[in-house]
């Protein structure tokens, strides 16, 4: 057998860089994918007021009201004020009662420069919407988006105004998306939408038709007639409404028919799996002919040690495996911290990778020192060959591991579980897109339990529950120092390796006792360990250096602050 495995690429240091870039990239890719708002102070746009006065000539005179309530200190507000095609917004003016206040300009944002610290603050908004009229045969409209689904902050109270330029009846108004149904219009022909709370990231158009008659000095957009058009909108407008409200109401009366279905089903899975493991603890008990042994099963001590710790094994199972070598008597011990190899006709592969390792390279002969651990791994040259060498080890032991049948496949509950999967995705779209969000979160609920359980699920079966119960008394306590004398040594070490027992904290024992053989053994342990532990800083160390808006026309806006 080769002293090293070549051909495997077991890297430590490239694994902590890799780990080190995704790390970098997911934190990059959070921070651009969070809000603005996280990186600004604190507020809430407690009041909007919007009032839009259309003038004869088609320009749109706006004033906005924002109250804004800030915690902490702040710089100012934003808006963001993006025109419809064929239309501009100018003259921007910004003032606090009565006093003009600075604006910076950058692409549609407005920046309103107005400091302080936790006070909230109204400021006024003045700017000209130019060719905001659509003027038609009949009708002329305004049909604008003073915000849309880029907004990235909630209007606690929002209400926009529409005033014609004199007393008129009103042709048509009505609101899209959350301006819907919000409308009030007076005797004189002034429209109402009193929106309320609006959260970010949605629509809310707003559309308003006079008579054409109104508005003689602007320029005509179309001389066909459009009165139709836009009450046939309205009409679409209403019906789709109605629709959604007739489909949220079905949804909702669906709901508990969907999920007390697949709630039932999980719960025959969760049921199917309690009794299975207490049908397996029953044969276990039974087949078990008494409690306090070392298990006998054909399986290496790193093995177990990998199979009860959740597949991990850490430094301290290397000194559990040299001793396990030393107790089965493939090294001899020569002092407490000198071995030699007495030897090389090993059971497991991963046995005799640890022979070569520590003897053939690290000592370089038949004898090996504790201290020859840390003085190979003190050599900067030789820091990623021990990790190699150690990811070599693992991967052995894991090859041995994977030849033991430990598990059931339990394929059926599986199969049924990715099913019960597959059933309840599509609901987790649907239900909230239906305004059903408790049947949404049942939904997510029930849909993480099956796919956890469909992967996850993977029961033990008699022999590999059997081993897990003969070793659970080593997790948490000394019982092994009562059982026979065969089993306490491969008890102390499975101690040792699974990190149960920190040789490092605990002193060894000053008198041994020449008929506990497990005594000798802690006190090589805690030589050993500390020399793999120096090592294992050692290669630490090394491997640690190292566009328009989504409104109307391609309008749209929102608000914020700085």
């Amino acid at each position: 057998m080769k002293p090293f495995h070549t051909h495997r690429r077991i890297k430590v240091r490239k694994q902590v860089t890799l780990m080190k870039k995704f790390i970098s990239l997911f934190i990059l890719i959070t921070l651009l994918l969070l809000p603005t708002r996280v990186f600004a102070v604190e507020f809430t746009i407690d009041e909007t007021d919007i009032h839009a006065s259309l003038k004869t000539d088609g320009k749109v005179e706006v004033k906005e009201t924002h109250t804004y309530n800030f915690e902490g200190e702040f710089n100012g507000i934003t808006r963001t004020l993006i025109p419809k095609e064929k239309a501009a917004i100018t003259d921007v003016r910004a003032a606090e009662n009565g006093t003009d206040l600075k604006i910076e300009k950058e692409d549609e944002l407005y920046k309103i420069y107005r400091g302080g610290s936790d006070e909230t603050v109204t400021i006024d908004l003045f700017y000209t919407i130019e060719d905001g009229m659509e003027v038609y045969e009949d009708i002329a409209q305004f049909y604008w988006p003073f915000f849309d689904k880029n907004n990235e902050s909630t209007y606690e109270d929002l209400m926009i105004t529409i005033k014609p330029p004199q007393s008129s009846d009103v042709k048509a108004a009505y609101g899209y998306d959350e301006a819907y149904d919000t409308v009030t219009i007076s005797d004189n022909g002034t429209v109402t939408f009193k929106l309320g709370k609006v959260l970010n990231g949605k629509n809310g158009d707003i559309r308003v038709a006079y008579p054409a008659s109104l508005f003689p000095e602007a320029a005509v957009t179309s001389f066909e007639p459009m009165l139709d058009e836009v009450i046939a909108e309205k009409r679409a407008v209403d019906e789709e409404a109605a629709a959604r409200a007739e489909a949220t109401a079905q949804w909702g009366i669906l709901g508990p028919y969907i999920i007390l279905p697949l709630t039932l089903v999980a719960l025959g899975l969760a049921v199917h799996g309690l009794r299975k493991r207490k049908e397996t603890m029953r044969e276990v008990r039974r087949q078990r002919s008494g409690f306090g042994r070392f298990p006998k099963e054909k399986m290496s001590l790193p093995a177990m040690m990998k199979f009860t710790n959740y597949g991990h094994l850490p430094t301290t199972a290397l000194t559990s495996a040299l001793l396990d070598l030393v107790h089965k008597g493939n090294i001899e011990q020569i002092s407490e911290k000198e071995f030699r190899v007495s030897n090389r006709d090993t059971v497991y592969a991963h046995e005799r990778l640890l022979i070569d390792w520590l003897f053939d390279e690290i000592a370089q002969q038949e004898m090996f020192h504790v201290d020859d651990i840390e003085r190979y791994a003190e050599k900067e040259e030789n820091q990623e060959k021990y990790s190699q060498r150690f990811d070599a080890w693992k991967e052995m032991v894991n090859q041995e591991y994977r030849q033991y049948d430990l598990h059931e496949t339990a394929a059926t509950p599986r199969w049924i579980s990715g099913f019960g999967a597959l059933v309840t995705l599509p609901f987790v779209v649907l239900f909230p897109f239906y305004g059903q969000f408790i049947w949404m979160a049942a939904s997510i609920v029930l849909l993480v339990f099956f796919i956890t359980y469909s992967i996850a699920y993977r029961p033990l079966n008699i022999k590999g529950q059997k081993i897990k119960q003969e070793l659970q008394p080593l997790k948490t306590g000394d019982q092994w120092k009562t059982w026979a004398k065969e089993d306490q040594v491969p008890a102390l070490l499975y101690q040792i390796g699974i990190g149960k027992r920190d040789l490092l904290a605990t002193p060894a024992p000053l008198h041994t006792s020449t008929t506990d053989d497990w005594v000798i053994f802690l006190i090589l342990g805690a030589s050993l360990q500390n020399c793999f532990h120096s090592a294992e800083q050692h290669t630490s160390v090394s491997a640690s250096t190292g566009s328009g808006g989504a409104g109307v026309g391609g309008g749209g806006g929102g608000s914020g602050a700085f």
